[in-house]
């Protein structure tokens, strides 16, 4: 890191060195791009009562072609991380060669996150990094929805402190992105503000929406519009969508043709990533009947009714509900 874009920002020493503006990069170019937005997965993962789990490998044969990010989870659950989650699965996120995408989720109470438990979460992604993998930490992902619900513990100045110390930690390692993520929040974008680190500790931003009814040409714009503006375009960070997906096979077309065609004013969208689990309802796309309509409009550049704009199929890049 230059030290240079260092200047403007030497706050928070306690941290150490907190600042990342790193911004997203390291997206491999022989994948599924559509409109220049990369395509990315979480596979499922096979717990019980839901979908098998599936290998990137799996998905990647499935679809015809190589799926640019691959998203997974993983629960920090005390001071003690070894991240077995994480690497479970990393010859399959190595050999896909996609961007890893892991949601790593504080569970333990968020006063007890530590430095020292922030170093031990860098030192299980250095692990990836050291063999070339880009990761994008999603890191306390939906944490507006999961502090309200009790899976994460612990205020939202507690919540900022947390990451600003896994950002710290991931300072020094330029292919780790922090992924600022909550859960869709639809016009309501105020409802975040609390949560937010600062631009100066965020590489991407994201929202999580899983739209429910009839997708029409509006349908994107309600969901991420706002928060787009506000976190996005505002500070110039590049926009990614860390899950997403729509349940059931009827209107799933209409939705994936509609992130991947979003309409004009979102110069800042990279990439979008689908929830690939049967898990209380059928989100899948690839391992499913819909796999030749997915396909047309992943691969061949086909819209569906709802969706706007018109693809441009696989290509280099030009430079609520909550379910995991």
């Amino acid at each position: 890191m230059k030290l240079i874009s260092l200047a403007p920002f030497l706050v928070g020493l306690a941290y150490g060195n907190p600042v990342v503006l790193k911004r997203a990069n390291g997206l491999p170019t022989n994948c599924v791009y559509v409109n220049n937005i990369a395509f990315g997965a979480l596979p499922s993962d096979g717990e019980p009562g839901q979908s098998p789990q599936y290998s990137m490998a799996q998905l990647n044969s499935a679809l015809g072609a190589k799926i640019c990010g691959y998203g997974w989870y993983s629960q920090v659950s005390s001071s003690n991380y070894d991240g077995s989650q994480l690497t479970a699965v990393m010859s399959d996120v190595v050999s896909s060669g996609a961007v890893f995408q892991p949601a790593v989720m504080p569970t333990l109470p968020l006063g007890d996150f530590t430095a020292s438990t922030a170093s031990q979460v860098a030192s299980v992604l250095e692990k990836f990094t050291s063999q070339g993998v880009e990761v994008w930490l999603r890191f306390g992902h939906e944490m507006n929805y999961y502090l309200s619900v009790g899976t994460y513990s612990g205020t939202a100045a507690q919540f900022v402190n947390a990451w600003k110390l896994m950002a710290a930690a991931v300072a020094g390692n330029d292919k780790i992105k922090m992924w600022w993520s909550p859960n869709n929040v639809g016009n309501n974008v105020g409802s975040v503000a609390q949560y937010w680190p600062g631009a100066e500790y965020v590489d991407l931003v994201g929202v999580d929406c899983y739209p429910s009814g009839s997708i029409s040409s509006s349908t994107f714009g309600s969901c991420y519009q706002s928060f787009y503006s506000t976190y996005s375009a505002a500070y110039n960070i590049p926009f990614a969508i860390g899950e997403t997906g729509y349940c059931g096979s009827s209107g799933a077309d209409d939705w994936l043709s509609a992130i991947m065609n979003p309409p004009s004013g979102y110069p800042n969208y990279i990439a979008a990533s689908w929830f690939e689990y049967s898990k209380e309802c059928d989100f899948r796309i690839i391992e499913s009947g819909n796999l030749a309509e997915t396909q047309q409009i992943l691969l061949h550049g086909a819209t569906s009714s709802g969706g706007g704009g018109s693809g441009t199929g696989s290509g280099y890049p030009a430079d609520t509900c909550t379910w995991g």
